[in-house]
């Protein structure tokens, strides 16, 4: 009798597990039973697994992206002019392997014009850089050159960024070993997608916490020339075209009051990967900005785009409750990328 009242006493005083803690699932605000699971769908639909990485991709660094279209061909091109065209793109595709090169700002020259074949144009603000005035760099390569026509940026978490620019590299190289050649852009997409959606179902896993822009400068084989593209592979495998080429947009709209084209000027299409919060009531003023201007060379076109990126350094000061005066003056400090991919100089990184 004494053992079974011990015994009773001890059970009276274990606290009631509720339904929802048994299942070990997190419950509450975070999402019920589903918010850690790979596997199942919550009433709603979603895998909020997927979710949040879909939200922690859309808060990485602010990524600006403009492609150029390549010089409208017309019947009056000297021949002269074709083959030295079609020459620099055989000794561009003659080499085994894709160099980067690192310039500085300085080395630009305001008389540089732009490839003639078109390019991709990236510039990216360095926030890690502005934590401690002794980083150099942190040993996460922001943009990777693939082949001689497409390389790829990521935004997000930079561990899974890398960890995906390093598969984007794997698959380059196995095709190239297996077939000879430059793998297409098609087959590229392919299998990143792929791979990031295989995290997204695998147990004990969890989904990339980062986006993908794949930028590619086309194709000039005979069937014609396709001018450069670019893409975005989300979290959850999904592919999405933001922009590419269209000689059809390159003419002008008699329907429409545009400014004349200048002599060498062309306009190109926009893209943007990452948080820009700070400046989405500024994001739709900014596209029309850059896509109605017409860049004669390429000085005019960095200048721009990193007038763009360090406008978002602005915007989190003026959040912050600095002056102009204060804020402009940190906004020229602050340390941006600029990139250009092309196919006559390959990607070219300054700071």
């Amino acid at each position: 009798l004494v053992v079974c009242l011990r015994c009773f006493l001890c059970l009276s005083q274990i606290p009631l597990i509720s339904a929802s803690s048994a299942a070990g699932s997190g419950g509450g605000v975070y999402g019920g039973r589903h918010s850690y699971s790979l596997s199942t769908f919550s009433p709603s639909g979603d895998i909020d697994q997927v979710v949040r990485a879909m939200r922690a991709s859309m808060l990485g660094v602010p990524i600006v992206a403009l492609s150029i279209p390549p010089v409208d061909e017309t019947p009056t091109t000297s021949a002269a002019a074709k083959s030295a065209m079609v020459g620099d793109t055989e000794s561009v595709s003659a080499k085994d392997t894709p160099s980067e090169k690192i310039v500085t700002a300085s080395n630009s020259s305001p008389s540089n014009p732009l490839s003639s074949q078109g390019g991709i144009y990236l510039s990216i603000p360095l926030r890690f850089l502005t934590t401690s005035p002794f980083l150099v760099d942190d040993g996460t390569p922001r943009i990777v050159q693939l082949t001689s026509s497409i390389c790829v940026t990521h935004s997000g978490v930079g561990a899974d960024g890398r960890a995906l620019c390093d598969i984007a590299v794997k698959l380059a190289l196995d095709y190239r070993y297996i077939y000879g050649e430059e793998i297409a852009v098609e087959e590229l997409l392919e299998g990143l997608a792929e791979k990031v959606q295989e995290m997204t179902m695998r147990a004990g896993s969890r989904p990339f916490g980062c986006a993908l822009l794949v930028g590619c400068l086309g194709s000039d084989d005979s069937y014609g020339n396709i001018g450069p593209a670019l893409y975005r592979i989300d979290p959850s495998g999904a592919m999405v075209l933001l922009n590419s080429f269209n000689p059809e947009d390159s003419r002008p709209n008699k329907d429409v009051d545009q400014e004349p084209i200048r002599d060498g000027g062309r306009r190109g299409s926009v893209a943007f990967l990452g948080n820009w919060d700070p400046l989405r009531q500024k994001k739709d003023d900014i596209r029309s900005q850059l896509e109605n201007q017409q860049f004669t060379n390429e000085e005019e076109l960095q200048n721009m785009l990193i007038d763009v990126a360090r406008q978002t350094y602005m915007d989190e000061s003026s959040l912050s409750g600095e002056s102009l005066s204060q804020s402009t003056g940190k906004r020229l400090n602050q340390p941006i990328l600029f990139a250009s991919f092309t196919r006559e100089s390959g990607l070219q990184i300054s700071r």
